[in-house]
């Protein structure tokens, strides 16, 4: 990309060729400036493209981020029943409080929480028993074991990872199940395994590059978490052997160092099994493959039990200039608040940072409101949608009754973007396998980044992470091919698919497990300097948000990308009848942007929905209702599923234009 300055960018002073690049529009300049620097009655720029900067002065300093993150950190592991996770959530009510926010709205319920903690040393949690040795386990997967559980002695059974459960059904009886993750599959890889364990493809990405290329898997003595990733993965599998075998206590043996393993936290959900399971490093894997074989006697400790707790997350407001009226519109943070380790889920740090910022923008210079949304529901039975238990051991669904936009759909009615926070701040850890450790490697950690399939969201985003100097920002548009033509994937973030919100989605995730899914790395794998570049990169992207008709960032014109893509990778049309769609797309989003929306919705009309109706089978009936009706309204990952496409398509265009009205 050339060296350009905030402002020249966004009015659209890049070469073609670099906006090529990033799958972006030329936008027309002479459109554009016809509207530069106009504001509306309500105080938002009538040209998207034309924004005031931040002012750095008032951004967060990085050692503000480092003492947030040590009191984090002294907190220890931050799950509901743990014994700083209500401290720890109230700190984060009194700083944002101190920034201004008011008005919190807070939903609470009981819960079981699982407990197997011996923080802040690991030490008489678990382990197992061999030939009269005590060897100390590093970790254990979530949900298995109890109060009434939490020891089993019986003989060593080897059982392959991928065995079918219901094969071995009951097979295993008191005995002890030793199993080991399988090793990785051969080439060509399915999709399902690049979206987790290999580089995909991208729309951007910032310095510096891996040493292996698109489509290869990380090596673990490089960065450690695409490996742990796969590793850990597996240990559900377990779970469900020893649960469906019937045997009595599992050994799972890892490939991981002590040091990575020591205190690592899985996320499994559906397969709660009373046996108790441990998982030993790599160095323990000959011994006990060689002593399961032999059939040897093994015991297996594992302190586990369900706390009754009580859970509770929040919204608070930093108001804007129309809070408390029909007019104020929500720009809402999402973070998921509670983990096991300093930078798992801290995305609440990263929303302390960007309120910092606004609340010394005065009230009146705020065109709309943010909302901090504090959401604990990440780790209830290993998903925010999967289902908890409640004191009584009654199932019930975390989206359904806990979901906090569910419980409090006045502030989803006037949200319009959700821009989702986690995993921030992290620093690259590695595999030392001479040590049997985990070693930080100086570098940081990837900050995986995605934005709507909107031309104005990709480079408001993309442009805020090379001003703030953010390094290994990889950046994905939703719906957009890679800039290689390869997999490409998804960003793991805290997004609206959480709450099925129809607004526009916007975020940020790093890299895990590795370092940061386990209790005892703490802040050495954290980077001050990093958390701050994320939270100036974010608090440009809210800053933009404050300033634009909510017409430019509306998910339709997601929805309608994505539609086109679909006519074209069901080969509908051809390349260039879609190619030519989302050219002329653009063209007219450009126009949006720069104000001109009556302009937008005549030429949507005349131009792009005469096309598709051009483009679509002899006979097709676009009189009767498209395909996707009241569909069009959902979120940006809406998608074609039933009825006619090219109808489902004209559908979307409709919607676009009435929302230009």
């Amino acid at each position: 990309m050339e060296n350009v300055t905030r402002r020249s960018f966004l009015k659209g002073s890049v070469s073609a060729a670099a906006l090529a690049g990033l799958g972006l529009a030329v936008v027309n300049a002479s459109v554009n400036q016809a509207s530069a620097g106009v504001i509306d009655e309500n105080g938002l720029k009538v040209n998207a493209y034309d924004l005031d900067e931040i002012d750095p002065e008032k951004l967060m300093p990085a050692e503000l981020g480092y003492e947030w993150h040590a009191y984090k950190d002294a907190c220890g592991p931050l799950y509901p029943g743990y014994p700083h996770y209500d401290e720890y959530l109230d700190w984060v009510e009194q700083k944002l409080t101190e920034y201004g926010c008011v008005d919190k709205l807070q939903h609470e319920w009981q819960m079981q929480s699982y407990f197997c903690n011996d923080w802040p040393v690991h030490e008489g949690s678990m382990s197992v028993v061999l030939d009269g040795e005590e060897i100390e386990a590093g970790a254990n997967p979530r949900l298995c074991g109890d109060e009434d559980h939490q020891s089993a002695t019986g003989e060593m059974v080897f059982v392959d990872i991928d065995t079918d459960p219901e094969t071995v059904k009951g097979a295993y009886e008191g005995k002890i199940l030793v199993t080991t993750p399988a090793g990785y599959p051969e080439k060509p890889y399915t999709d399902s395994f690049k979206g987790t364990y290999v580089i995909t493809d991208t729309n951007y990405r910032t310095a510096p590059e891996f040493s292996v290329g698109i489509g290869e898997i990380v090596p673990e003595t490089e960065n450690n978490s695409w490996h742990t990733r796969w590793d850990f993965g597996q240990w559900s599998k377990a779970c469900k052997l020893v649960r469906e075998t019937g045997a009595a206590g599992g050994i799972i043996l890892t490939s991981l160092t002590w040091g990575t393993l020591k205190g690592l936290v899985d996320r499994q959900g559906s397969n709660r099994t009373q046996a108790p399971i441990v998982c030993l490093d790599f160095t323990y894997k000959d011994q006990f493959m060689a002593a399961a074989e032999a059939g040897k006697e093994v015991t297996v400790n594992l302190k586990a039990e369900y706390l009754k707790a009580v859970n509770h997350n929040y919204f608070m407001f930093l108001p804007g200039k129309y809070y408390g009226t029909d007019q104020d519109e929500y720009i809402t943070i999402n973070s998921h608040s509670d983990a096991m380790n300093l930078t798992q889920d801290n995305g609440a740090l990263g929303t302390l940072g960007i309120i910092h910022y606004f609340s010394q923008i005065p009230q009146e210079e705020r065109n709309r409101t943010i909302v901090a949304c504090i959401d604990t529901r990440h780790f209830i039975e290993g998903a925010e949608g999967a289902t908890g238990v409640d004191w009584e051991g009654n199932s019930y669904s975390n989206r359904e009754m806990h979901e906090p936009y569910r419980c409090f759909p006045e502030v989803a009615e006037k949200t319009i973007v959700t821009i989702g926070l986690e995993h921030m701040g992290e620093l690259e850890a590695a595999e030392d396998y001479e040590n049997n450790d985990i070693v930080v490697t100086g570098r940081p950690e990837l900050s995986f980044m995605k934005a709507d399939d909107n031309d104005w969201c990709a480079r408001i985003l993309i442009q805020a992470a090379t001003d703030s100097g953010l390094e290994r920002a990889d950046i994905k548009v939703d719906g957009r091919p890679g800039n290689f033509g390869e997999f490409k994937g998804t960003v793991r973030a805290v997004q609206a698919s959480t709450h099925q919100l129809p607004v526009c989605v916007i975020g940020e995730a790093g890299n895990w497990p590795g370092a940061h899914t386990q209790m005892y790395t703490g802040i050495r794998f954290f980077s001050d300097k990093k958390f701050r570049d994320e939270v100036d990169t974010w608090t440009r992207v809210t800053n933009a948000f404050m300033q634009v008709d909510k017409r430019v960032f509306d998910p339709c014109w997601s929805n309608l990308n994505k539609a086109v893509r679909s006519l074209g990778s069901k080969e509908l049309i051809n390349n260039t009848q879609m190619n030519g769609l989302l050219g002329n797309i653009a063209d007219i989003f450009g126009g949006a942007a720069a104000g001109k929306y009556e302009q937008a919705a005549f030429r949507l009309e005349a131009e792009t929905k005469k096309s598709v109706m051009g483009m679509a089978p002899e006979g097709t009936d676009f009189s009767a209702e498209g395909a996707l009706g009241e569909a069009t309204g959902l979120s940006s990952g809406a998608t074609l599923t039933e009825g006619s496409e090219f109808q489902g398509v004209v559908a979307l265009i409709d919607a676009v234009i009435a929302k230009m009205a």
